[in-house]
C-alpha cells in the first residue's frame, strides 16, 4: 500500500481507505475500483456536491467480491495495467458524468457493488494505493503480462 492524496487518484486505481457511511457507528476500511474520483452532483436547492465513484471490492464487515466476478470486472473494463508500481485497471484519466455512466452499464450484473461516496466525507481520512492486489485472479494476471510482453516486441519491431 502506497500513501498517497485524494486530489491524485485517477479512474482505474485499486485504492483502500476508512469510510464511515451515515446509518453506521464506526469507520470501515474499504477496499474500492475507482471509477471516477469526482461526480459532480448538482442538488434540487443548487448546491453542488461531489462524490466518489467506485466498485466496492472489499470491505473489514462484508465478504469480498469473488474471483470470478472480479475477474469479469477487469476484463469487461479493459484489463490490467502497472501505473507507477501500481495496479490499476485501464481507464481514460479524464472521466465525465456520461463516461461514468456509460462504464456503470458495462459492468451492469456487478450492480451490487457500485458505491458512491460523499468526497467530503472521504476526504477527513487518508487514502492508499494498492501497489499490489492480492485477490486479482493468476490467469488474469498472466493475461496481462502475455500481452504486455506481445505489446513490447511489437513496438521494438516497429522501432527497428
Amino acid at each position: 500500500m502506497k500513501n498517497t492524496t485524494w486530489t491524485k487518484i485517477e479512474p482505474g486505481q485499486i485504492v483502500s481507505f476508512l469510510y464511515k457511511s451515515k446509518n453506521e457507528s464506526r469507520s470501515v476500511k474499504r477496499t474500492v475500483l475507482c471509477i471516477n474520483p469526482e461526480l459532480r452532483y448538482r442538488k434540487k436547492n443548487g448546491r453542488t456536491t461531489k462524490f466518489f465513484v467506485g466498485i466496492q471490492l472489499d470491505t473489514a464487515v462484508t465478504k469480498p467480491m469473488t474471483a470470478g466476478e472480479l475477474n469479469r470486472l477487469i476484463i469487461n473494463l479493459g484489463g490490467l495495467e502497472f501505473e507507477e508500481g501500481v495496479v490499476a485497471v485501464e481507464l481514460s484519466d479524464k472521466i465525465n458524468k456520461q463516461q461514468t455512466s456509460k462504464i456503470l452499464t458495462k459492468v451492469r450484473s456487478l450492480s451490487q457493488y457500485f458505491r458512491t461516496y460523499n468526497l467530503r466525507e472521504c476526504k477527513k481520512r487518508r487514502v492508499f494505493l494498492e501497489n499490489e492486489y492480492s485477490r486479482i485472479p493468476d490467469t488474469t494476471i498472466q493475461l496481462f503480462e502475455n500481452t504486455q510482453t506481445y505489446k513490447d516486441k511489437a513496438m521494438s519491431f516497429d522501432e527497428s
